[in-house]
């Protein structure tokens, strides 16, 4: 599949669940217009076996799954959603100590394979983030747009009691509005 382009950034406060029951989350917000990149990565721990002088099997378990948005645009109220930053005096926003809240998010892409287009839409449970280096440069003879990005490791939820641990669930389809309305479904957004 050729990847093209990204969008559809919506989040939602992490509430409660994902013991082995369905996760709930706060009031979810859409924010178009704010992707650029988004990384998922995921970790597994490659642990080869031998015997007999050569390699006879392997345990390859997903361990993690760490996420990085770049964003156009990161305002107050994302800052305060995705960071755990608080209001100060006035306009001020402290960055504050203590633990970023968890959220959940997901997004979409359109994806093409021999002329047939496909949407693939994402949702990631449960991750908490931080800021990657806020760094700024001065302009020179060309512009050089600078922007944010944040990352995060992904918890695992369990959803059912007799269900195993999952990172994030992903959807296909050929109609953009379907993984659209299953990507903010999952942010409890209609």
């Amino acid at each position: 599949m050729a990847k093209i382009g990204i969008k559809g950034l919506v989040y939602a406060p992490y509430s409660t669940g994902g013991s082995g029951s369905a996760v709930t989350y706060g009031t979810g917000a859409a924010l178009d217009d704010y992707m650029i990149r988004a990384d998922v990565t995921e970790n597994r721990n490659k642990t080869p076996f031998y015997a007999d002088d050569h390699q006879i099997d392997q345990e390859n378990e997903l361990t993690g799954v760490d996420v990085s948005l770049e964003l156009s645009n990161m305002t107050d109220a994302m800052e305060k959603a995705f960071l755990g930053y608080t209001a100060g005096t006035g306009d001020e926003l402290n960055v504050a100590a203590g633990d970023a809240p968890f959220v959940g998010v997901g997004f979409h892409r359109k994806e093409r394979f021999k002329g047939a287009v496909t949407y693939h839409g994402f949702w990631i449970y449960k991750v908490q983030f931080s800021k990657d280096s806020d760094s700024t440069q001065t302009k020179g003879e060309n512009v050089d747009f600078q922007t944010e990005t944040i990352s995060g490791s992904a918890v695992s939820v369990v959803l059912t009691t007799a269900g195993d641990p999952i990172y994030y669930s992903h959807i296909r389809s050929t109609t953009e509005a379907t993984v659209v309305s299953w990507v903010k479904g999952k942010a409890g957004i209609s």
